[in-house]
């Protein structure tokens, strides 16, 4: 008898389990970089890339209730060094930017690299703008070792959401839909 209930305990243990973190895992696509074009010009890089599965089901959720969501993008120059930690030689930080309004139904999608601004009533439209970073200048900030392997590292991740104190009880479930990607690496030639 007391074994009966014990298995059934187990069973009921590990269902319970299954059920809430088999989705969060095993049906979650990992954020990544992709499409990543570099140009060299000038003694700079035109770099161009998008970000893939950075959306989920309960961020849109978030989106449309008009809850500002950000991005941040961070490129790396680095020249390669063999006994001593890379060289960092350029380093950029931006962000893009989404904010749904309810009363006009339309996304506003802000690109601090270079400024603009659009709107669109379509979710899909504004996260793909939101997603792709088109040909943003990355320049070193001394000149360039000479035949050193050179290196671009991009990674991207969703900041954190600020809420009012009121509401971070309702709405507990926005940390689950951050992400950070890992990062990019992408060889240059100097």
């Amino acid at each position: 008898m007391k074994h009966g209930i014990k298995k059934r305990w187990v069973v009921g243990t590990f269902t319970f389990f299954l059920i809430w973190t088999l989705p969060l895992s095993a049906f979650s696509q990992e954020a990544s970089v992709k499409g990543v074009s570099v140009k060299g010009a000038n003694g700079a890089w035109k770099v161009g890339f998008h970000v893939e599965n950075c959306f989920t089901e309960r961020m849109e959720e978030a989106i449309q209730t008009g809850i500002k969501t950000v991005f941040t993008f961070y490129l790396h120059l680095y020249q390669k060094r063999k006994l001593w930690k890379d060289r960092k030689v350029a380093s950029l930080r931006f962000q893009h930017t989404i904010q749904y309004d309810p009363i006009r139904g339309e996304y506003q999608v802000t690109h601090e690299e270079n400024g603009s601004s659009r709107t669109t009533s379509n979710l899909q439209e504004a996260k793909n703008w939101m997603a792709k970073v088109e040909e943003v200048e990355v320049r070193p900030s001394s000149p360039l070792k000479p035949r050193i392997p050179t290196e671009l590292r991009i990674k991207a991740e969703l900041d954190a959401v600020k809420l009012p104190f009121h509401l971070e009880y309702l709405f507990f479930f926005v940390s689950l839909w951050d992400f950070e990607t890992r990062w990019h690496v992408e060889p240059l030639s100097p």
